[in-house]
C-alpha cells in the first residue's frame, strides 16, 4: 500500500482519533469504531499488529485451493455453465436456506476504509498535527483558553527546529517545517527556542488554517469518515 492509503494513513487516521477522544467537545461514533478494540489507551504500532489484518484485510474473494473442514467457511462448488448472474442467484438462495438449517446468522465485519476520492498528504496531516498538539500543550499552560498564532506559530517552529537539530548528524530522516510556517528566524539549541527577525503575518495566518484543518480533521475522525473530502480550508 502507497503512503497516501496505507500504513501512514492508517496511523494519522488513528492518531487524530485519539485526539477527538481527548476533545471534551466531541462526541465518538462508537458504533462505527465498534472493532477499534482499546485504541484510546494503546499506541499505535500495537493497535496496528493487533487489528490491522481484521480491519483492513488484503485479501479478496477468491476460489479456495484446497478443500478444507472449518467452521467458519463454506466451500461451494459451482459449474462454469453458470452465467456470473445465475451463479450468483443460486449462491444467494442456497447460503439463505443454509443458514436457516444450520441456525445461522450472520454478523458482517466492518471494512474501515479512508474517505474515498480524499486527497492524503501525510507530511501535511502531520503538519497539522503537529499543530493541534502544540495548541493543547499552550492551553495547558495558560491560565486562559486563548493561545495567539504568534505563540502557537513560535511553539510550532520551535518543535521541528528542535527535531531537526536533534536528527541532522544521522542518517534518519525527519520533515523540516513546512514552507508556509517558515521566515527569517534563528533556532538557539541551548535554550531551545525560536526567534523571529522579520515579519511573520503570511506565517501566522497560516498557522491558524492550520489548526482550522486539524480541528475538522479531528471532527471528521470522530464521525468515522477519515479524512473526509471537505478537510482541507484555502
Amino acid at each position: 500500500m502507497s503512503r497516501a492509503n496505507g500504513k501512514e494513513a492508517i496511523r494519522l487516521w488513528f492518531e487524530y482519533l485519539k485526539r477527538a477522544a481527548g476533545a471534551s467537545n466531541l462526541k465518538i461514533n462508537d458504533k462505527y469504531y465498534d472493532g477499534w478494540g482499546d485504541y484510546k489507551n494503546t499506541k499505535f504500532e500495537k493497535w496496528w499488529k493487533e487489528n490491522c489484518e481484521k480491519l483492513l484485510p488484503k485479501s479478496k474473494v477468491a476460489i479456495a485451493k484446497n478443500a478444507t473442514q472449518k467452521k467458519e467457511f463454506i466451500q461451494l462448488s459451482i459449474p462454469i455453465t453458470l452465467t456470473p448472474t445465475d451463479a450468483a442467484n443460486q449462491v444467494r438462495d442456497f447460503l439463505i436456506s443454509h443458514y436457516k438449517e444450520i441456525g445461522h446468522i450472520p454478523k458482517p465485519k466492518r471494512n474501515y476504509r479512508l474517505t474515498e476520492g480524499a486527497e492524503i498528504k501525510v507530511s501535511a496531516l502531520r503538519a497539522y498535527l503537529h499543530t493541534y498538539d502544540a495548541h493543547q500543550q499552550l492551553i495547558s499552560t495558560k491560565l486562559k483558553d486563548k493561545v495567539t498564532a504568534k505563540e502557537l506559530l513560535a511553539e510550532v517552529r520551535r518543535f521541528y527546529m528542535a527535531r531537526s537539530e536533534k536528527w541532522k548528524h544521522t542518517k534518519r530522516r525527519v520533515e523540516g517545517l513546512p514552507p508556509a510556517l517558515a521566515g527569517d528566524i534563528v533556532y538557539d539549541k541551548t535554550t531551545n527556542s525560536v526567534k523571529t527577525r522579520g515579519s511573520d503575518i503570511g506565517a501566522e495566518r497560516a498557522i491558524r488554517r492550520y489548526l482550522a484543518i486539524a480541528n475538522n480533521l479531528i471532527n471528521a475522525a470522530a464521525k468515522g469518515d477519515f479524512p473526509s473530502k471537505n478537510y482541507y480550508i484555502n
